[in-house]
C-alpha cells in the first residue's frame, strides 16, 4: 500500500511534518515542564536567524481541572514551524513522555532504605557475561562485560561516590540543625535534602527488582520501571501510527538522563512485548499494517504480563505482536543527552538488553556527554547484535561536549541557547532540517573541563568534612567558650573563634575521625549488600 504524502501546501510552499518524542530525566517536573523547556529553545535558536520565520502554536484542551493555576493542554500541545532553508516550512509537532508523578510517597523508610541502597551501593554484583543467559533465547544480547580493571575502577568510584554521598548528607542534616537553633531557615537547603531523594529515589525507583507494595492501580503487581515504559512506549505507537496514516513525514526521539534508560527500552523491546504494553482499546485501534503473528515462545514471566485480548502462548502458536520495522519505519534519530545508559550496562546489565531484530537501515543516535557531567558518559558497552543492524538498529555515535565551566550545571543545561554563540540546539536545528548531525562547538578545552571536575570533587569533599567538623566542634564547644546559651553563641563563636590557632588544633583530629568512620560505615553497607543479593539472587 502507498503512503499518502503528509507534505501539505501552505500558499506554493509545502509543509514537512515531523514529530519529537520528549522523555524527561530525574527530578518532579511537571506535566510539560520537559517539553516547553525544549519546545521554547528551539524557537530561540531559530529566531538567530530571521529568515527562518519561526512561529509557535499551542494546542489548549477542552477541559480543564478545577481550581486549575493553568490552562488545560492536549496531549501534544506545542508546534513550531519554521521556514527551511532551500524553500519549504518545517513543522514539528511535540509529544511528552511524563513519568515523575509515578514515583513513590516520600516516608522515613523508604528514605532510611534509599540512604542504605546509596551508601552500599559499592557491593553490588558486578556483571559477568556467564550470568546473563535468557535475554539470548528471546532474540537479545546482553552489554559487553567488565574486564578486571575496569571492575575495579568501578567498585572504587562507586565508593567514592556512596563516602561523597554520606558526607553531604550528614553535613546538610547537621547544618540545618544548627541554623534551626539559631531560628534560622534556608530555603536552599531544604530544597537541596528533597534533591538528594529525588534524583537518588528515581534511580533506585527503576533499578529496583521487586514489584510495587503500595495501590496504585498502574503499577499494582509491577515493577516501576515497567509502569514507566508502557508510557514511552504508548507515545511510540502512537506517533508510529500517525506516520503510518500519512499526518506525519517522520520522527525523532529525545531523551535526557534517567529518561534516556526508558526510551532505550523501548526502542528495543521486543515485538511481542510491545503489545503487552498497550490496552485492549489501543490494540484493537492500531492499524493492521503494525501488527504480525509471530511463533515466537514468550519468556516464562514476560513483563508486563499478557494481557487476555492478545493470543496466549502456546506450543508452535502464532500470537498477537507489534511490527518493530513498521513501527521504526519512521523514527529518523534518537538523541540521548546526559545518559547513565553506561552505568546500567555495567551495573544492571539486564535492565538495558539490545535487540537483534532487524528493522532494516540503522537510524542515528546521537549521545551528547557533557564532560563535566557526573551522570553521564561514553556508551561503549552496547555491542552490534546480528542480525540488527547497529545497536538493536541503531548507529551509535558518541559526542563529549566540554560546555560548562560549573560542574553544578553540567547536567541540566544541555537545551541553553546563547545569543551570539551556537549550541546544542543549533545543532539540532540543522539535524531536523535534514542535515547530519554536527558536534557542538566545545566552551573549553576537554582537558580543562576534566580538570576542573577532579578538582571541584575533591574540593567539595574536603569542604563537606570540614563543614561537619565544624558544626560538632562548635556545637560541642559554644556554650563552655563564650559562657552564653547555644543560641545566642552561635554566631559570636563562628567569628571569634573561627580562625584562631586553639580552634584549628581542636579541628584536624576530629576530620581524620569522621574520615575513619566515614569510611568504615561506606564498607560495612557495602559488604552487608554484597551479602544480601548474593542470598536474593544466588
Amino acid at each position: 500500500m502507498k503512503r499518502k504524502s503528509t507534505r501539505r501546501q501552505t500558499g506554493a510552499e509545502r509543509v514537512e511534518r515531523i514529530g519529537i518524542i520528549v522523555v524527561h530525566g530525574v527530578g518532579e517536573q511537571k506535566r510539560f515542564e520537559y517539553l516547553e523547556a525544549i519546545a521554547s529553545n528551539l524557537c530561540k535558536a531559530l529566531a538567530k536567524n530571521r529568515r527562518r520565520q519561526p512561529h509557535i502554536q499551542l494546542r489548549y484542551g477542552d477541559q480543564g481541572p478545577r481550581l486549575a493555576l493553568n490552562s488545560s493542554w492536549r496531549d501534544a500541545p506545542a508546534l513550531v514551524r519554521w521556514r527551511k532553508p532551500g524553500g519549504g516550512w518545517i513543522e514539528v509537532n511535540f509529544r511528552e513522555v511524563h513519568w515523575a508523578d509515578l514515583d513513590m510517597p516520600k516516608t522515613w523508610g523508604r528514605w532510611v532504605k534509599l540512604i542504605g541502597w546509596a551508601l552500599g551501593v559499592s557491593g553490588v554484583r558486578l556483571y559477568l557475561q556467564g550470568r546473563v543467559g535468557a535475554p539470548r533465547q528471546h532474540g537479545m544480547c546482553a552489554p559487553k562485560g567488565l574486564s578486571v580493571l575496569e571492575r575495579l575502577r568501578v567498585r572504587a568510584s562507586l565508593f567514592l561516590v556512596s563516602l561523597f554521598f554520606l558526607f553531604m548528607l550528614v553535613t546538610l542534616n547537621v547544618v540545618r540543625w544548627l541554623l534551626n537553633r539559631v531560628s534560622l531557615r534556608i530555603g536552599f537547603l531544604n530544597n537541596l535534602h528533597d534533591l538528594i531523594y529525588n534524583y537518588l529515589g528515581d534511580v533506585k525507583l527503576y533499578q529496583d527488582w521487586f514489584p510495587r507494595s503500595d495501590e496504585r492501580i498502574e503499577t499494582v503487581g509491577e515493577k516501576s520501571r515497567v509502569a514507566i515504559r508502557r508510557r514511552m512506549i504508548r507515545v511510540l505507537v502512537q506517533t508510529a501510527n500517525e506516520v503510518v496514516a500519512g499526518r506525519m513525514d517522520g520522527y525523532y526521539v529525545f531523551a535526557h538522563s534517567l529518561g534516556t534508560v526508558a526510551a532505550f527500552n523501548a526502542l528495543m523491546e521486543t515485538d511481542l512485548a510491545l503489545a503487552n504494553y498497550l490496552t485492549e482499546a489501543e490494540w484493537n485501534d492500531l492499524p493492521s499494517s503494525l501488527k504480525k503473528k509471530v511463533t515466537k515462545a514468550l519468556p516464562e514471566h514476560p513483563m508486563p504480563q499478557r494481557p487476555p485480548w492478545l493470543d496466549q502462548p502456546k506450543a508452535g502458536g502464532r500470537h498477537d505482536a507489534i511490527d518493530r520495522k513498521r513501527l521504526f519505519q519512521g523514527l529518523r534519530g534518537f538523541l540521548t543527552l546526559g545518559s547513565p545508559l553506561d552505568k546500567f550496562a555495567s551495573l544492571w546489565p539486564a535492565i538495558v538488553p539490545v535487540n537483534s531484530e532487524a528493522i532494516g537501515p540503522a537510524r542515528p543516535w546521537i549521545n551528547v556527554a557533557n564532560v563535566q557531567d557526573i551522570v553521564a558518559g561514553r556508551l561503549d558497552k552496547f555491542p552490534v547484535c546480528k542480525p540488527a543492524a547497529g545497536t538493536g538498529g541503531l548507529a551509535l555515535r558518541n559526542i563529549d561536549w566540554a560546555a560548562e565551566w560549573s560542574l553544578a550545571t553540567a547536567h541540566t543545561s544541555y537545551w541553553k541557547v546563547r545569543r551570539k554563540t551556537d549550541r546544542l540546539m543549533d545543532c539540532v536545528v540543522l539535524w531536523l532540517e535534514g542535515g547530519r548531525f554536527q558536534d557542538p562547538p566545545n566552551v573549553m578545552l576537554p582537558g580543562l573541563a576534566r580538570l576542573i571536575s577532579v578538582l571541584t570533587f575533591i574540593v567539595g569533599t574536603g569542604l563537606l568534612v570540614w563543614g561537619f567538623a565544624a558544626a560538632i566542634w562548635l556545637l560541642a564547644n559554644a556554650d563552655e567558650k563564650l559562657g552564653m546559651p547555644f543560641s545566642e553563641s552561635f554566631i559570636e563563636t563562628l567569628t571569634r573563634w573561627g580562625l584562631r590557632e586553639e580552634y584549628s588544633a581542636a579541628l584536624l583530629p576530629a576530620i581524620g575521625y569522621i574520615v575513619a568512620i566515614g569510611l568504615v560505615i561506606v564498607m560495612i553497607c557495602a559488604v552487608a549488600r554484597r551479602i544480601w543479593e548474593n542470598e536474593k539472587f544466588g
